[in-house]
Protein backbone atom coordinates (compact mmCIF):
# COMPACT_ATOMS: atom_id res chain seq x y z
CA UNK A 1 0.00 0.00 0.00
CA UNK A 2 1.02 3.49 -0.57
CA UNK A 3 2.07 5.88 2.33
CA UNK A 4 -0.44 8.66 0.35
CA UNK A 5 -3.45 9.03 -1.51
CA UNK A 6 -4.73 10.89 -4.49
CA UNK A 7 -7.74 13.11 -3.97
CA UNK A 8 -10.25 15.68 -5.16
CA UNK A 9 -9.11 19.70 -4.22
CA UNK A 10 -10.84 22.39 -5.59
CA UNK A 11 -10.88 22.25 -9.32
CA UNK A 12 -8.21 19.31 -9.70
CA UNK A 13 -6.04 16.57 -7.67
CA UNK A 14 -3.85 16.87 -4.64
CA UNK A 15 -1.82 14.34 -3.27
CA UNK A 16 -2.42 13.84 0.37
CA UNK A 17 -0.34 12.24 3.18
CA UNK A 18 0.29 12.36 6.62
CA UNK A 19 4.26 13.47 8.24
CA UNK A 20 6.40 12.01 10.81
CA UNK A 21 4.34 13.89 13.48
CA UNK A 22 0.67 12.85 12.20
CA UNK A 23 0.04 15.75 10.71
CA UNK A 24 -1.94 15.58 7.66
CA UNK A 25 -0.36 17.23 4.84
CA UNK A 26 -1.57 18.42 0.88
CA UNK A 27 -0.10 19.36 -2.24
CA UNK A 28 -2.10 20.40 -5.51
CA UNK A 29 -1.16 18.57 -8.66
CA UNK A 30 -1.07 19.86 -12.04
CA UNK A 31 -1.99 17.24 -13.93
CA UNK A 32 -5.98 17.69 -14.94
CA UNK A 33 -7.44 13.62 -14.79
CA UNK A 34 -7.06 11.22 -12.36
CA UNK A 35 -4.29 8.98 -14.09
CA UNK A 36 -2.20 11.83 -14.68
CA UNK A 37 -2.41 12.83 -11.07
CA UNK A 38 -1.29 9.54 -9.90
CA UNK A 39 1.51 9.29 -12.31
CA UNK A 40 2.42 12.62 -10.79
CA UNK A 41 2.04 11.99 -7.43
CA UNK A 42 3.73 8.65 -8.01
CA UNK A 43 6.80 10.70 -8.87
CA UNK A 44 6.26 13.21 -6.75
CA UNK A 45 6.75 10.79 -3.79
CA UNK A 46 9.85 8.75 -4.72
CA UNK A 47 11.54 12.04 -5.30
CA UNK A 48 10.27 13.45 -1.77
CA UNK A 49 10.06 10.34 0.02
CA UNK A 50 13.52 10.10 2.20
CA UNK A 51 12.82 6.74 3.44
CA UNK A 52 15.76 4.33 2.80
CA UNK A 53 15.35 2.27 -0.68
CA UNK A 54 15.04 -1.12 0.96
CA UNK A 55 14.13 -4.42 -1.21
CA UNK A 56 10.56 -4.25 -0.15
CA UNK A 57 10.14 -0.59 -1.44
CA UNK A 58 12.07 -1.38 -4.43
CA UNK A 59 10.19 -4.15 -5.40
CA UNK A 60 6.71 -2.80 -5.00
CA UNK A 61 7.81 0.32 -6.95
CA UNK A 62 9.05 -2.24 -9.91
CA UNK A 63 5.85 -4.02 -9.56
CA UNK A 64 4.21 -0.92 -9.81
CA UNK A 65 6.11 0.09 -13.05
CA UNK A 66 5.25 -3.02 -14.67
CA UNK A 67 1.90 -3.00 -13.72
CA UNK A 68 1.18 0.30 -15.61
CA UNK A 69 3.45 -1.31 -18.84
CA UNK A 70 1.26 -4.09 -18.97
CA UNK A 71 3.93 -7.01 -18.34
CA UNK A 72 1.96 -10.03 -18.42
CA UNK A 73 4.10 -11.41 -15.39
CA UNK A 74 2.62 -9.20 -12.54
CA UNK A 75 0.44 -11.45 -11.46
CA UNK A 76 3.22 -14.13 -11.38
CA UNK A 77 5.87 -11.67 -9.71
CA UNK A 78 2.81 -10.98 -7.00
CA UNK A 79 2.85 -14.54 -6.09
CA UNK A 80 6.98 -14.32 -6.05
CA UNK A 81 6.75 -11.56 -3.70
CA UNK A 82 4.26 -12.92 -1.28
CA UNK A 83 6.95 -15.75 -0.59
CA UNK A 84 9.72 -13.45 -0.95
CA UNK A 85 8.54 -10.54 1.64
CA UNK A 86 8.91 -11.89 4.64
CA UNK A 87 13.16 -12.39 4.19
CA UNK A 88 13.57 -9.27 1.50
CA UNK A 89 11.36 -6.83 2.49
CA UNK A 90 13.84 -4.41 4.82
CA UNK A 91 16.64 -5.17 3.44
CA UNK A 92 18.82 -3.09 2.08
CA UNK A 93 20.28 -3.39 -0.96
CA UNK A 94 23.92 -2.69 0.21
CA UNK A 95 23.68 -5.80 2.41
CA UNK A 96 23.09 -8.27 -0.57
CA UNK A 97 25.91 -10.88 -1.16
CA UNK A 98 26.01 -14.64 -2.67
CA UNK A 99 25.72 -15.65 1.55
CA UNK A 100 22.23 -13.98 1.84
CA UNK A 101 21.29 -15.25 -1.24
CA UNK A 102 21.98 -18.92 -0.14
CA UNK A 103 20.47 -18.43 2.87
CA UNK A 104 17.05 -17.10 1.64
CA UNK A 105 17.65 -20.78 -0.90
CA UNK A 106 17.72 -22.87 2.05
CA UNK A 107 14.96 -21.03 3.76
CA UNK A 108 12.26 -20.96 1.08
CA UNK A 109 13.41 -24.71 0.36
CA UNK A 110 11.98 -25.15 -3.33
CA UNK A 111 12.87 -26.15 -6.15
CA UNK A 112 15.89 -24.62 -7.91
CA UNK A 113 13.49 -23.41 -10.98
CA UNK A 114 11.14 -21.48 -7.85
CA UNK A 115 14.01 -19.90 -6.23
CA UNK A 116 15.58 -18.70 -9.99
CA UNK A 117 13.01 -17.47 -10.46
CA UNK A 118 12.12 -15.07 -7.29
CA UNK A 119 16.05 -14.48 -7.23
CA UNK A 120 15.88 -12.99 -10.69
CA UNK A 121 13.18 -11.13 -10.13
CA UNK A 122 15.02 -9.39 -7.16
CA UNK A 123 17.96 -8.61 -9.44
CA UNK A 124 16.22 -7.54 -12.37
CA UNK A 125 13.62 -5.04 -9.77
CA UNK A 126 17.38 -3.65 -8.36
CA UNK A 127 19.01 -3.19 -11.63
CA UNK A 128 15.75 -1.58 -12.48
CA UNK A 129 16.26 0.66 -9.33
CA UNK A 130 19.75 1.73 -10.23
CA UNK A 131 18.93 2.84 -13.78
CA UNK A 132 15.83 4.70 -11.94
CA UNK A 133 18.70 6.64 -9.40
CA UNK A 134 16.68 5.32 -6.60
CA UNK A 135 19.93 3.68 -5.69
CA UNK A 136 23.69 3.55 -6.74
CA UNK A 137 24.97 0.08 -7.64
CA UNK A 138 22.99 -3.24 -8.13
CA UNK A 139 24.27 -6.01 -6.02
CA UNK A 140 24.90 -9.20 -8.14
CA UNK A 141 22.42 -12.00 -7.28
CA UNK A 142 23.62 -15.34 -6.87
CA UNK A 143 21.33 -18.06 -8.40
CA UNK A 144 21.11 -21.39 -8.03
CA UNK A 145 22.54 -23.33 -11.07
CA UNK A 146 19.50 -23.98 -13.35
CA UNK A 147 18.32 -27.93 -13.35
CA UNK A 148 18.74 -29.59 -16.34
CA UNK A 149 15.58 -29.46 -18.76
CA UNK A 150 14.68 -32.20 -20.91
CA UNK A 151 11.97 -31.77 -23.23
CA UNK A 152 9.76 -34.72 -23.24
CA UNK A 153 7.76 -35.75 -25.94
CA UNK A 154 5.73 -38.73 -27.36
CA UNK A 155 5.97 -41.11 -30.08
CA UNK A 156 3.62 -41.40 -32.85
CA UNK A 157 1.86 -44.44 -31.64
CA UNK A 158 1.93 -42.77 -27.98
CA UNK A 159 0.29 -39.56 -29.33
CA UNK A 160 -2.30 -41.96 -31.39
CA UNK A 161 -3.53 -44.13 -28.34
CA UNK A 162 -3.59 -40.81 -26.30
CA UNK A 163 -5.96 -38.82 -28.79
CA UNK A 164 -8.21 -41.54 -29.07
CA UNK A 165 -9.31 -41.14 -25.46
CA UNK A 166 -9.96 -37.42 -25.72
CA UNK A 167 -13.48 -37.05 -25.77
CA UNK A 168 -14.43 -33.63 -25.73
CA UNK A 169 -14.43 -31.88 -29.24
CA UNK A 170 -12.57 -29.25 -28.08
CA UNK A 171 -10.33 -30.69 -26.66
CA UNK A 172 -9.45 -32.94 -29.99
CA UNK A 173 -9.22 -30.09 -32.25
CA UNK A 174 -6.75 -28.46 -29.49
CA UNK A 175 -4.33 -31.65 -29.90
CA UNK A 176 -4.31 -31.59 -33.44
CA UNK A 177 -3.65 -27.72 -33.93
CA UNK A 178 -0.76 -28.48 -30.84
CA UNK A 179 0.46 -30.98 -33.30
CA UNK A 180 -0.07 -28.53 -36.03
CA UNK A 181 1.39 -25.35 -34.98
CA UNK A 182 3.85 -26.00 -32.14
CA UNK A 183 1.94 -22.88 -30.24
CA UNK A 184 2.16 -22.36 -26.76
CA UNK A 185 -1.05 -23.40 -24.77
CA UNK A 186 -2.20 -19.83 -24.32
CA UNK A 187 -1.65 -18.50 -28.46
CA UNK A 188 -3.62 -21.63 -29.70
CA UNK A 189 -6.67 -21.42 -26.27
CA UNK A 190 -6.69 -17.37 -27.46
CA UNK A 191 -6.99 -18.21 -31.62
CA UNK A 192 -10.14 -16.64 -33.01
CA UNK A 193 -11.58 -17.51 -36.37
CA UNK A 194 -10.85 -13.96 -37.89
CA UNK A 195 -6.97 -15.31 -37.66
CA UNK A 196 -7.65 -18.12 -39.65
CA UNK A 197 -7.63 -17.45 -42.87
CA UNK A 198 -8.65 -20.70 -44.66
CA UNK A 199 -8.33 -18.93 -48.52
CA UNK A 200 -5.00 -18.43 -47.84
CA UNK A 201 -4.60 -21.44 -45.56
CA UNK A 202 -2.78 -19.36 -43.15
CA UNK A 203 -3.25 -19.49 -39.02
CA UNK A 204 -2.25 -15.61 -37.61
CA UNK A 205 -1.39 -16.40 -33.86
CA UNK A 206 -0.83 -13.00 -33.00
CA UNK A 207 -3.59 -11.00 -32.09
CA UNK A 208 -4.38 -7.57 -33.67
CA UNK A 209 -2.96 -5.13 -30.87
CA UNK A 210 -0.48 -7.62 -28.77
CA UNK A 211 3.11 -6.37 -29.34
CA UNK A 212 5.32 -9.25 -29.95
CA UNK A 213 7.56 -10.38 -27.50
CA UNK A 214 9.96 -12.97 -26.68
CA UNK A 215 7.19 -15.55 -26.30
CA UNK A 216 6.59 -14.94 -30.59
CA UNK A 217 3.12 -15.69 -31.84
CA UNK A 218 4.20 -16.10 -35.70
CA UNK A 219 2.10 -16.57 -38.50
CA UNK A 220 1.90 -20.84 -40.01
CA UNK A 221 0.56 -22.47 -42.69
CA UNK A 222 -2.67 -24.71 -42.25
CA UNK A 223 -1.18 -27.63 -41.95
CA UNK A 224 -3.30 -30.96 -43.97
CA UNK A 225 -4.26 -33.14 -41.41
CA UNK A 226 -5.64 -29.78 -38.93
CA UNK A 227 -7.69 -28.14 -42.03
CA UNK A 228 -11.00 -30.85 -42.28
CA UNK A 229 -11.24 -30.63 -38.38
CA UNK A 230 -10.86 -27.14 -38.51
CA UNK A 231 -13.26 -26.40 -40.98
CA UNK A 232 -15.74 -28.75 -39.41
CA UNK A 233 -15.12 -26.71 -36.09
CA UNK A 234 -15.82 -23.48 -38.04
CA UNK A 235 -19.06 -24.42 -39.40
CA UNK A 236 -20.45 -25.71 -36.01
CA UNK A 237 -18.70 -22.33 -34.27
CA UNK A 238 -20.78 -20.59 -31.39
CA UNK A 239 -18.15 -18.13 -30.68
CA UNK A 240 -15.18 -15.93 -31.81
CA UNK A 241 -13.30 -18.26 -30.43
CA UNK A 242 -11.60 -21.80 -32.26
CA UNK A 243 -11.47 -23.57 -28.80
CA UNK A 244 -14.39 -23.02 -27.25
CA UNK A 245 -16.86 -25.33 -25.49
CA UNK A 246 -20.73 -24.37 -25.23
CA UNK A 247 -20.20 -21.31 -27.11
CA UNK A 248 -17.53 -19.94 -24.13
CA UNK A 249 -13.70 -19.73 -24.66
CA UNK A 250 -11.78 -22.36 -22.75
CA UNK A 251 -9.12 -20.73 -20.30
CA UNK A 252 -7.07 -23.44 -19.23
CA UNK A 253 -7.17 -27.23 -20.91
CA UNK A 254 -5.07 -29.33 -18.54
CA UNK A 255 -8.25 -31.16 -17.24
CA UNK A 256 -8.61 -32.54 -20.47
CA UNK A 257 -5.12 -33.28 -20.48
CA UNK A 258 -5.20 -34.91 -16.64
CA UNK A 259 -8.40 -37.55 -18.30
CA UNK A 260 -6.92 -38.14 -21.21
CA UNK A 261 -3.43 -39.45 -19.38
CA UNK A 262 -5.50 -41.31 -17.14
CA UNK A 263 -7.67 -43.14 -19.59
CA UNK A 264 -5.37 -43.80 -21.79
CA UNK A 265 -1.78 -44.16 -19.57
CA UNK A 266 -0.05 -41.91 -21.93
CA UNK A 267 1.05 -38.74 -19.92
CA UNK A 268 0.83 -35.43 -21.57
CA UNK A 269 0.63 -31.82 -20.91
CA UNK A 270 0.18 -29.36 -23.20
CA UNK A 271 4.01 -28.36 -23.53
CA UNK A 272 4.65 -31.53 -24.77
CA UNK A 273 2.54 -31.70 -27.83
CA UNK A 274 4.20 -28.63 -28.48
CA UNK A 275 7.63 -30.23 -27.98
CA UNK A 276 6.49 -33.30 -29.58
CA UNK A 277 5.59 -31.69 -33.17
CA UNK A 278 8.80 -29.82 -32.76
CA UNK A 279 10.73 -33.43 -32.05
CA UNK A 280 9.09 -35.32 -35.33
CA UNK A 281 9.92 -32.23 -37.86
CA UNK A 282 13.38 -32.96 -36.75
CA UNK A 283 12.87 -36.54 -37.20
CA UNK A 284 11.62 -36.01 -40.94
CA UNK A 285 14.27 -33.47 -41.38
CA UNK A 286 12.98 -30.72 -41.71
CA UNK A 287 15.51 -27.94 -41.02
CA UNK A 288 16.12 -26.15 -37.43
CA UNK A 289 15.56 -22.67 -39.11
CA UNK A 290 11.80 -23.84 -40.35
CA UNK A 291 11.28 -25.51 -36.84
CA UNK A 292 12.44 -22.16 -35.50
CA UNK A 293 10.12 -19.82 -37.73
CA UNK A 294 7.16 -22.24 -36.52
CA UNK A 295 7.79 -22.30 -32.68
CA UNK A 296 8.29 -18.73 -32.49
CA UNK A 297 12.34 -18.75 -31.33
CA UNK A 298 14.04 -15.70 -32.62
CA UNK A 299 17.34 -17.87 -32.94
CA UNK A 300 17.49 -20.82 -34.38
CA UNK A 301 20.24 -21.81 -31.61
CA UNK A 302 17.93 -21.81 -29.37
CA UNK A 303 15.98 -24.88 -31.77
CA UNK A 304 19.66 -26.87 -32.09
CA UNK A 305 20.05 -26.92 -28.55
CA UNK A 306 16.60 -28.64 -28.09
CA UNK A 307 16.06 -30.77 -31.71
CA UNK A 308 18.77 -30.74 -33.29
CA UNK A 309 19.57 -34.51 -31.89
CA UNK A 310 16.90 -35.77 -32.94
CA UNK A 311 17.28 -34.79 -36.87
CA UNK A 312 18.59 -38.11 -38.90
CA UNK A 313 21.63 -36.18 -39.84
CA UNK A 314 22.44 -34.97 -36.75
CA UNK A 315 26.25 -34.96 -36.79
CA UNK A 316 26.51 -37.66 -39.14
CA UNK A 317 29.18 -36.21 -41.15
CA UNK A 318 31.45 -35.33 -38.33
CA UNK A 319 30.85 -38.83 -36.72
CA UNK A 320 31.52 -39.97 -39.73
CA UNK A 321 35.10 -37.87 -40.63
CA UNK A 322 37.73 -39.13 -39.86
CA UNK A 323 37.48 -42.90 -40.90
CA UNK A 324 41.07 -45.17 -41.57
Amino acid sequence: MSDYSVQRFRDGWAIVWRDDAGKRRRRALAAADRIGAEAEARQRWRLGNRAPWTVGRIVTAYREDRAREGIATVDRQADAWKAMKPFWDEVSPQLIDEEMCQGYAARRARSAATVRYELGMLAVALRWAKEKKMIADAPTIWRPAPPERRERHLTRAQFRTFLAKVRAPHAQLYMVLAIATCARPKAILELTWNRVDFDRGLIHLNPEGRAQTAKHRPVVPIADYALKPLRAAYEARQSDHVIERGGKAIANIKKAFAAASERSTVQATPYTLRHTGAVWRAEDGVSMSEIAQLMGHDDSRTTEKHYARFSPTYLRKAANAGAW
